[in-house]
């Protein structure tokens, strides 16, 4: 008999991941002994009243076998039932048998990744799985980094920050408007934590990869951010999921969200930058656009099992996707929703949206370059070549300001051709 313990790491941006996997020698089928167990019953989520909470299933309904979805379904009964009495520095959780269900080690590996993908809120189970199987059963052991007290204390903590946030947002936004307020909330109220060790990844606090991380302590990296980001807009009704892969050669994480039917990539981690003008680049855009900087690794089901298991290739079960929707829209991207559009050079959108930016002498004016402009063509005869056709924009602006104007001799401007958009920094006198 052999008792495999799965070592399944959290994704961390800026570093490469691995799996852990030792075996030991376990002498034959024992029953459970670690009892009794206390049911963690944490404060309850109490959402916004005008918004129904959804659960995600797209990884769940993604599995393939039936005993695959029967031990999902058992883990997430059981993972609130925790022993107050730790093994080594865990705490067991009810031993799970599945009678007349043979997984494999892969089998195993993709369930535990499919039901973490499905709920952000469960941070506390450790990468560490007991597991047995024959021909007959399955038998798998899961464990808590927590006691049964502190997992409740937390929780509730993450639930109370959860709560706070949604107190906040008012009835009758669409979905977009609720998206962009926790898009906006995550990046005014977290931290990137810049001293995440990428070599040695026990030295990391393993709330740095969380929802509740990123909640209570307000300190994450991209996975922390990713399950905050699908944690609150399921709470508003609003289906989300997150995807793996790379970006700039380390492994990363970020969201798809589902507006309206369809579905956009949301990186809320590249998405946190000190510039007001640049903290809405990869909100709501497509594969097209996302795949310029980010590489998304495959489903499980292209992948061998040696490879889920982390013994050949490159991936494993912790850098796979088990479920990865189709992105090819872009109509809901931020900048085309909510910033002036350029349709011809008589610009009246840009110079009406540039007055209100100016009455609100706000530091950055964006507009949108529509799709059928040559992107290129439109920066030079805005900027660069006569008749510059900007600054006559700023001066029609200047005529409908009394106590001030916009320094058009003091000008910034910075462009995006992906994006489709340019930011004018304004200075007043």
């Amino acid at each position: 008999m052999i008792l495999l313990l799965i070592l399944l790491t959290g994704c961390l941006c800026s570093c490469s991941l691995s799996d852990i996997l030792p075996t030991v020698q376990f002498p034959q089928r024992t029953t459970e002994t670690v009892t009794p167990y206390k049911e963690v019953k944490p404060d309850n989520l109490t959402y916004s009243e005008g918004y129904q909470p959804v659960t995600s299933t797209y990884s769940y309904d993604a599995l393939p076998k039936e005993g695959e979805k029967l031990l999902y379904n058992r883990i997430l009964e059981n993972c609130y039932d925790i022993s107050p009495n730790p093994t080594e520095d865990r705490y067991p959780m009810p031993r799970i048998e599945l009678n007349g269900y043979s997984l494999s080690e892969a089998e195993v590996r993709t369930t535990s990744k499919a039901l973490t993908d499905d709920h952000p809120e469960i941070f506390w189970l450790t990468g560490t799985i007991g597991f047995y199987t024959d021909e007959s059963m399955t038998a798998i052991q899961i464990y808590s980094n927590f006691s049964p007290e502190e997992v409740g204390t937390r929780v509730s903590a993450m639930r109370s920050a959860a709560n706070a946030f949604y107190t906040s947002v008012p009835d009758g936004l669409s979905a977009f408007e609720r998206e962009v307020m926790v898009h906006d909330f995550l990046i005014d109220h977290v931290e990137y934590d810049k001293n995440v060790d990428t070599i040695n990844l026990d030295n990391n606090n393993p709330d740095t990869y969380t929802a509740y991380g990123a909640l209570v302590n307000k300190v994450s990296v991209c996975e922390g951010y990713v399950r905050a980001f699908q944690m609150l807009l399921n709470g508003l009704g609003v289906e989300c999921v997150g995807v793996i892969g790379e970006s700039q050669n380390q492994m990363h994480i970020w969201n798809a969200v589902k507006l309206d039917g369809s579905w956009y990539y949301v990186d809320p981690t590249w998405d946190d930058q000190e510039q007001t003008y640049a903290r809405h680049l990869y909100c709501n855009v497509n594969e097209e656009y996302l795949l310029e900087d980010h590489t998304i690794s495959p489903l499980f089901t292209s992948l061998e099992e040696d490879e889920i298991n982390g013994i050949m290739g490159e991936y494993s079960a912790s850098v796979m996707n088990i479920y990865i929707p189709e992105c090819t829209d872009d109509s809901m991207g931020y900048y085309k929703q909510k910033t002036p559009h350029l349709r011809d050079y008589d610009a009246a959108d840009v110079k009406s949206g540039m007055l209100t930016a100016a009455q609100r002498q706000e530091e950055y004016f964006v507009f949108y370059v529509e799709d059928d402009l040559d992107y290129q063509t439109v920066i030079t005869d805005l900027f660069m070549e006569y008749p510059q056709h900007f600054f006559t924009y700023i001066n029609a602006v200047n005529n409908s300001l009394s106590d001030y104007s916009i320094d058009e001799s003091n000008i910034a401007y910075f462009t995006h051709e992906r994006g489709r958009i340019v930011a004018v920094e304004l200075h007043y006198y």
